[in-house]
């Protein structure tokens, strides 16, 4: 059984739609369909339920699925191993992260890298932390970049410490009335933000995770006014007046709110979460695997907080 019918079958399972997986794999839908019925017909058991919409997977096609990624992310080990060892320094290296944090972060990290190993090709793929962490103990990325938001996080995985950020609260400045910060100190009490109104990112978001937690934490009932899967556009609609977000401190050196904005810390002590490189337990890291982790420290180890 070749990889790539295994590949292929991975993405038939992954979108259970046999035209969104041609697309994804860049065949024709009728050629992806001869190559499922070849390795059907190899196995003696039907893998999809096509009675479904959208397809499904049967038992056989499960058990399938299950060992046909730690084959290939077998394989992706041999193949790490043998470039170390020969110093062939040739293949991919795919990273996970959220739209914002790319902007910011891999400008930073990639272009050293890349003079580094020119012959491995990177590629950054950016989504939802929920998403990504999916994508990542399936083997579709080799590493994310993302701030640990619980314990959760760490199942079957590992993970390098790149650095700590603040989280601040972004308002119109003038909004935030003196009575309403902490004397001596450029932070906001927890009370003034009682049922105002905040633009956050979609649930599915880290930094969404973290404001509800904080906001169970310290009593407040926010008004969620839009939601966005971009810090960015939160911070841009916090600067029209119209009400408050909850950002890492990071983002706002990248963005361009358009209009006069202060920070205020969260408290009388700055609330802060720790960012890491997450890569599967157990996995091969080789040096160029290794060499990114450290240049992503030496980029923001020291910008801990603002």
């Amino acid at each position: 059984m070749e990889f790539r019918q295994m590949k292929y079958i991975l993405t038939l399972a992954e979108t259970r739609n046999m035209t969104r997986a041609a697309e994804k794999l860049f065949i024709s839908q009728p050629a992806l369909s001869h190559y499922l019925k070849c390795v059907e017909d190899e196995l003696g058991a039907q893998l999809f339920d096509r009675s479904t919409t959208p397809m499904s997977l049967t038992y056989a096609g499960r058990c399938y699925v299950e060992r046909a990624r730690a084959i290939l992310l077998e394989n992706e080990q041999l193949k790490r191993r043998m470039r170390d060892i020969t110093r062939h320094m040739s293949g991919k290296l795919t990273i996970g992260t959220s739209r914002d944090r790319a902007s910011y972060m891999m400008p930073r990290i990639l272009p050293e890298f890349a003079a580094l190993y020119p012959g491995i090709e990177t590629e950054v793929h950016t989504a939802s932390g929920k998403k990504l962490f999916e994508e990542l103990r399936s083997g579709r990325v080799d590493m994310v970049l993302l701030p640990l938001a619980g314990q959760d996080d760490l199942k079957g995985l590992s993970s390098e410490l790149i650095c700590s950020e603040e989280l601040v609260l972004a308002a119109k400045a003038g909004s935030i009335a003196e009575e309403d910060q902490i004397s001596g100190k450029h932070a906001v009490k927890s009370g003034a933000l009682n049922n105002a109104d905040f633009f956050l990112l979609f649930p599915e978001h880290a930094m969404r995770s973290f404001c509800n937690r904080w906001f169970r934490h310290e009593h407040i009932r926010p008004r969620i006014k839009m939601e966005f899967s971009s810090n960015i556009s939160c911070l841009r609609m916090a600067a029209t007046g119209m009400g408050y977000t909850i950002i890492p401190y990071l983002t706002t050196r990248l963005a361009n709110p358009g209009a006069a904005v202060e920070y205020f810390s969260l408290g009388p002590e700055p609330e802060t979460w720790e960012v890491h490189i997450f890569y599967r337990k157990g996995v091969y890291l080789g040096e160029p695997e290794l060499k990114l982790i450290q240049i992503a420290k030496e980029q923001f180890g020291h910008e801990s907080l603002r």
